[in-house]
C-alpha cells in the first residue's frame, strides 16, 4: 500500500502539490549514485509525517538496521518536490556540526605555508544540513541520521538550535548570522541503541517502523526489482524463505528488509530459479552471505536443519 503527504503543506507559499490517485514512489536521488528509490508506505507512516508537518516539529523515526528510515527522507522529499541535506550523526558530534565545520588543520597547514587567504577563516567553512538549509530560500528535507549515536547532550542541543531558527558563525570576523527564511522538515532516525532524553521525545513527532508483514514485504520486493520482470510466485517463496531464516533462534543479527531486496537480486543474477530455491534446504539457501553476517550465524542456521 502506498499513501501520499497530501494533507499539509510544508510552506504557505510552496504547497504540496497532490496527485490525483495514489501512486508509487519512485525517488530520483542524484546525490545517492543517481538511481531510482522506491519506497512503499504504509498509511500509518504516511499520517505520521503530515502530523509532524501540521505541528511544524521534527518527526523522529525508529527501527531495526535497514528497515528503510532514511531512505524515507527521499520519498518524503519526492512528495513535496524537494531535495535532501544529510548530516550523519557521530559519537563526537555536536549541535554546531549540524550548521558547520571550520578545517582548522587545513587553515593551519596553509598559514605555516604563507597561502594567501589562509587569515580568513571563512575559507575553511563548510556548511552542513541545517547550515545549508537555513541559508537556502526553499523548503528542504533534513535528515540527521542515527541520532542514537550522538553523545548525551545532543538531542537536546539539537532541538534548542532548532528552536532559534538561526545560526551565526563564530569562528569568522565579523561572524555572519543566517536566518531561516522558510519551513524545512527535518527527519531524525534511530536505531534505539539507547534512550532518549524525555524533553526531546516531548519535541518531536514520532513513527515506528515495524518489522513488514510477509505481503508487504513482497510488494517492497517487487517495487525494487521491477525491471527484472521477477513472477510474483518466485518473490513469495523468497520471502517465505527470507522469513524462515530471521525465524531461527538465536540470531546475533537477523536480516533486515534492505538485505532482502539485496539478497533477491543475487538470486537472479546467480540464475538461480523458483524451482532451484525451493529444492534447498533451509541451510543450503543459496547466497547466504547476503543475509547472514556473523560466523555464528553461519553455524546456528547450519545446525538447524530447516
Amino acid at each position: 500500500m502506498t499513501s501520499l503527504f497530501n494533507i499539509i503543506a510544508p510552506t504557505e507559499a510552496q504547497p504540496a502539490k497532490a496527485p490525483g490517485a495514489p501512486v508509487r514512489l519512485a525517488v530520483e536521488a542524484p546525490e545517492r549514485a543517481g538511481a531510482a528509490a522506491p519506497y512503499v508506505l504504509s498509511e500509518e507512516l504516511a499520517t505520521a509525517v503530515n502530523v509532524a508537518l501540521a505541528l511544524d516539529q521534527p518527526l523522529l523515526v525508529t527501527g531495526e538496521p535497514g528497515s528503510g528510515k532514511t531512505s524515507l527522507a527521499w520519498a518524503i522529499a519526492a512528495q513535496l518536490g524537494t531535495r535532501v541535506v544529510e548530516f550523519h550523526t557521530k559519537s563526537t558530534s555536536v549541535a554546531r556540526d549540524l550548521f558547520y565545520t571550520v578545517d582548522t588543520l587545513r587553515r593551519f597547514h596553509d598559514a605555516s605555508a604563507h597561502v594567501d587567504g589562509a587569515r580568513d577563516a571563512g575559507n575553511y567553512v563548510s556548511y552542513q544540513a541545517l547550515g545549508e538549509a537555513y541559508r537556502c530560500d526553499d523548503t528542504l528535507v533534513v535528515l540527521i541520521d542515527e541520532i542514537d549515536k550522538a553523545p548525551r547532550d545532543f538531542p537536546n542541543d539539537l532541538l534548542n538550535e532548532l528552536d532559534r531558527k538561526e545560526f551565526s558563525v563564530a569562528e569568522v570576523s565579523p561572524p555572519p548570522r543566517f536566518r531561516q527564511k522558510v519551513r524545512h522538515f527535518v527527519l531524525i532516525t534511530s536505531n534505539s541503541e539507547r534512550r532518549l532524553p524525555a524533553p526531546f521525545l516531548r519535541r518531536c513527532a514520532f513513527a515506528h517502523l515495524p518489522f513488514p508483514e510477509p505481503s508487504m514485504l513482497e510488494s517492497i520486493v517487487l517495487v525494487h526489482t521491477a525491471r527484472l520482470s521477477l513472477a510474483p510466485s518466485f518473490v513469495r517463496l523468497a520471502v517465505e524463505r527470507f522469513l524462515a531464516l530471521r525465524a531461527v533462534e538465536g540470531l546475533q543479527k537477523s536480516p533486515a528488509t534492505g538485505e532482502l531486496v539485496a539478497w533477491v537480486r543475487v538470486l537472479v543474477r546467480m540464475g538461480i530459479s523458483e524451482d532451484a530455491l525451493r529444492a534447498t534446504r533451509l541451510e543450503g539457501t543459496p547466497a547466504l552471505e547476503a543475509l547472514l553476517k556473523t560466523l555464528e550465524d553461519r553455524e546456528l542456521v547450519k545446525r538447524s536443519r530447516g
